[in-house]
Formats: structure tokens, sequence, C-alpha cells
């Protein structure tokens, strides 16, 4: 049966928070034939400007009977300032309860709050705007880190791109890893970010003075994940010490140089085993480890949860 999305747009909504959501699940239907549809409603019908003055054409309003499955709320400039007047509050939330999930895309989370005053909900939005949210939304708990949060049904996102996230994660939870994989691949993302996976990324965290000069590192360290690099290796790519370099991890990322790439390779081996049709042997190969049963310590170590049992879990 046809899952049917509306998505939720009005003037200064930003074309990523809805076009990058919209292509995840419509891309679906490649391989799971017509198992999504989508919609657009706003205020009014016709023309919506995006927030840089891009305009897509809307055929419903909340006046209009509508059937839906998932509702999507957009974000943007615009979303995060417009006031609901009490009838339109009314019918979207009436329309919000009639469905059996409700999404938020990126500053979208600004309007949940105005949906859901009777329930407190654990939310997150771009880390940009959370303290804004969290001081409109005070009976809300506003999560700045991770990517999405699903709490009673209700979905919301981070920032823009992060709103493919959490489609992936939804079209997960409908028809598994493989399928998810296949749309994953469709729209060149390379892996799909769970939903603990922090807003602040080392990758951004090292964008400014001394720290950059960590950046050649990081990207050197994903490139030979599989390989067994020493300390001695990674001061020689940032043209460092190692005690240079091992001052600079304690500093930024509280932690030794050693410790951070084994973090990454099982952050790393974590998302390949959310592809499809995982391999756990072969992946701790991937990622570096010489045997098995030592990725399975190291990876019960650091995530509490033995590989398989996650993948059971998961």
């Amino acid at each position: 049966m046809t899952k049917k999305l509306l998505f939720f747009v009005a003037d200064g909504f930003q074309a990523l928070d809805l076009f990058g959501p919209l292509d995840a699940f419509m891309e679906t239907n490649s391989f799971v034939s017509e198992y999504y549809s989508s919609q657009l409603f706003s205020l009014r019908r016709g023309e919506v400007k995006s927030t840089h003055g891009q305009k897509v054409l809307v055929e419903y309003t909340l006046d209009d009977v509508l059937d839906v499955d998932y509702l999507i709320i957009c974000g943007g400039a615009g979303m995060r300032t417009l006031a609901l007047n009490n009838t339109q509050t009314k019918q979207l939330r009436n329309l919000a309860d009639s469905a059996k999930k409700v999404m938020s895309i990126c500053t979208g989370s600004f309007i949940l709050a105005q949906l859901y005053r009777d329930k407190p909900l654990n939310i997150t939005t771009h880390w940009r705007h959370c303290n804004d949210l969290a001081s409109r939304a005070s009976h809300c708990d506003v999560s700045p880190d991770p990517l999405y949060i699903e709490d009673q049904g209700v979905w919301s996102s981070a920032g823009v791109l992060s709103g493919v996230d959490l489609a992936l994660a939804v079209i997960r939870s409908d028809h598994g890893n493989v399928i998810a994989a296949k749309v994953a691949k469709e729209l060149v993302v390379y892996l799909q970010r769970s939903s603990h996976q922090s807003q602040f990324s080392d990758l951004l965290e090292i964008q400014s003075n001394e720290s950059i000069r960590l950046s050649p590192l990081l990207d050197w360290l994903i490139e030979n994940i599989s390989s067994p690099c020493t300390v001695t290796e990674m001061a020689e790519v940032c043209a460092l010490s190692e005690r240079q370099l091992t001052r600079l991890f304690k500093k930024y990322f509280n932690t030794t140089p050693s410790q951070y790439f084994k973090k990454m390779r099982l952050d790393r081996a974590k998302d390949l085993m959310n592809l499809e049709h995982p391999n756990l042997s072969l992946i701790a190969s991937q990622v570096g480890f010489k045997s098995y049963d030592s990725f399975r310590r190291a990876f019960m170590e650091r995530f509490g949860i033995s590989p398989s049992h996650y993948l059971i879990n998961h």
C-alpha cells in the first residue's frame, strides 16, 4: 500500500529541506514500486518562494481534506519565523495527529513546538538555532548535538542535509538495511550517518587557528583506515613531532592520536555494518583489525554491545 507523504512549506523554506528528503523517499520507488507518493501543501495555493527566491507551485492548503501517512515539515528562515494563527495551528495539529509519522527538517522544529504545546518532546534543530528554539519551547527538551531524534512518533533533524539522514532512517525502518543502502547509493551518499552522530564533526571542529594543521592528517587517516598507522607516521604527515601532535590531539579532541584513530576505525565499522549484507570478519579487516576477536573486544568496549548483537538490534 502506498504511503502518502505531505510536505509542508511556506515562504522562506529551505530548498534542500524539501528536495533532499523528497528525493530520498521517491528514489525508494525504484526498488519498491509505488511505495511512497508525495504532495506539497502550504497556507495558500500557488507559488511559494524558497529562502533564495526560487518558486514551487503548491496545489493544496490546510483547508483541503488531505490524506497523510507521513507529515514532513520543512525548515528555512521563513519557517523559523512563521507564526500560525489558532485556526492554522489546529488544522495542522489535526493533520499531524492523523499521520503515522511526523517529521521536521532543520528549523521545521519551530513549527513542531507550536503544534505540540501540550506534549513535551525531545527535539533537535540546526545547532545555530537551538538556543532560540529552547527559549521559545520551554516545554520541550532541545538537544543540540544529534543529527536526528525520534520521540513519541515525532522525528526532528538538524541542519539541511541531515534531513536526508532522517529520511534514510525512516526508509530503513520501513524496508530494512538493503533498500536503504541502495537508496543511499543512488543518491551518492557515501554512508548513512547514525542518529547519534554529532552535528559537530571533527573536520568542522578543527577549521580554526592552530588546529587546522590536523586537517590533512584526518583526511590521510580516512584514506588509510585499514592500515596500522603509527603515531610516528601521523606526525610525519603533519610535519610535527610526536610530542606536538599528541599535545594538539589532547587539546582539541581530548584524546591521544592512537586512541582517536581507534575510535575512527570503530565508527567506520559501525557505518559499514549499516550497509547491505554486512560481513563482520570482512569489516574488521577493512578497518584495520588483525582478527575478528580483537575487533569484537574493541567494539564492545566502545559501544557496550557486540557487533553481532548490534546487527540484530539495528
